[in-house]
């Protein structure tokens, strides 16, 4: 991840407090673990040919919450000059009808090489991708169920899954090939349906036992909106990890390409991961309160976004 300077932003509603009228669901954060589990032990890193079934696998399991989600397979190039890899962003589209429409969005890939490790020799081997690659992919599938029970008729989601974010460098560019290519293919009119989305939330890193979140510069920026009510809602339910400051440099994730393709995109992440793209990004760094908190917090402020005029 890189730095970046972001512009643009789409107006909407802001959060107004108003007490639903019906208790909201609640999330289950036992479910998301057990997402987070299951699919840590399924092979993602980049350019393992085991990928194929674990991609089949995502699909599947979007299929089977009632939707018909779309593959989009592409190659793309690492800046490194390792080679080329086999991508697919996995795009779901639950009712497609809708009037109104959002975008849930992560990233399931791992990264395929853990250079921030300290031990040099650990450098050409895959992460687990426990936080980085598998706690926002537990969230979004967890948030699914409570979003399609308690969102308005007239409100659909569209959920993402992005491949090939962790293909780039440091030193060379990247990053977020799967995002790009999908950005491109939506001004290109390829997904009528998600481009009406009105904004976009993606997940990235969100289950760090010492989870700190602060408002990630380019997103207070993107939609700023979307953004203070986040972090008011955050608040509001007593979570602390969610910290209202904004600062240090933004970042390069697949929100900043929603944005560019019409999308404004608001990005959760806790960038101060100790383990991050190292072979200890494992099972023990990752909270089953972490991811709690951060489900609750989204589920909330979708809920509260969306709910009808009283």
């Amino acid at each position: 991840m890189l730095v970046l300077l972001g512009a643009g932003c789409r107006a909407s509603a802001a959060l107004d407090g108003t007490a639903a009228a019906t208790p909201p669901p609640a999330f289950d954060a036992a479910l998301a673990r057990a997402h987070l589990d299951d699919w840590l032990a399924q092979p993602r890193a980049l350019g393992d040919p085991r990928r194929a079934e674990s991609i089949a696998r995502l699909v599947a399991t979007l299929a089977a919450m009632g939707v018909t989600p779309e593959r989009v397979d592409h190659v793309a190039d690492d800046p490194g000059g390792t080679g080329s890899y086999a991508l697919t962003e996995i795009v779901a589209d639950f009712h497609p009808d809708a009037a109104r429409r959002f975008v849930l969005a992560t990233h399931y890939d791992v990264r395929p090489w853990a250079d921030e490790d300290p031990d040099p020799a650990n450098h050409a081997r895959p992460i687990p991708g426990a936080n980085d690659g598998t706690s926002g992919l537990a969230v979004v599938l967890a948030l699914v169920p409570p979003l399609l029970a308690a969102l308005p008729p007239d409100v659909g989601v569209s959920v993402v899954l992005f491949d090939g974010e962790e293909l780039g460098r440091p030193d060379a560019g990247g990053y977020c090939m799967g995002s790009r290519h999908l950005a491109e293919r939506i001004r290109q009119g390829l997904h009528p349906t998600l481009a009406r989305a009105e904004f976009g939330i993606v997940l990235d890193m969100v289950g760090d036992a010492d989870l700190r979140l602060r408002i990630e510069p380019n997103s207070a920026t993107f939609h700023p909106a979307l953004a203070r009510a986040l972090w008011d809602t955050a608040a509001a339910l007593g979570e602390p990890a969610f910290s209202p400051d904004a600062s240090g440099p933004g970042i390069v994730d697949d929100h900043q390409f929603l944005t560019a393709a019409g999308i404004p995109s608001v990005l959760v992440i806790d960038r101060e991961y100790v383990a991050w793209h190292r072979v200890d990004d494992d099972a023990q760094h990752v909270a089953t309160a972490s991811l709690a908190s951060v489900g609750r917090v989204v589920l909330a402020t979708l809920l509260r976004w969306f709910a009808p005029p009283r």
